[in-house]
């Protein structure tokens, strides 16, 4: 489970560095993906989960990732434009 979480990570930094380098690119298709990525890890963390056993439960856990994935995308692109702006 910590590998997916590292990986996850990892793959959640890159795309978005490099996505906010260009400086043609409208905010629409940063949004879209960090959506795909948030969507896309929540479902791995919620499918790999033992103890998230009903629809209930996946569902809520599946809300939980995505929410928490997209603040700290949306963070980590903070930090990115503070920096270098």
């Amino acid at each position: 489970m910590k590998k997916v979480i590292f990986a996850g990570l990892i793959g959640l930094f890159s795309p978005l560095t490099f996505a906010a380098a260009g400086k043609d690119d409208s905010w629409y298709w940063l949004l879209a993906l960090a959506v795909v990525i948030s969507a896309g890890l929540s479902a791995l963390l919620v499918w790999r989960s033992k103890k998230l056993n009903t629809f209930t439960l996946k569902a809520v856990g599946f809300g939980a990732w995505f929410w928490f994935i997209i603040f700290v995308e949306v963070m980590i692109y903070g930090f990115y434009v503070g920096v270098t702006k």
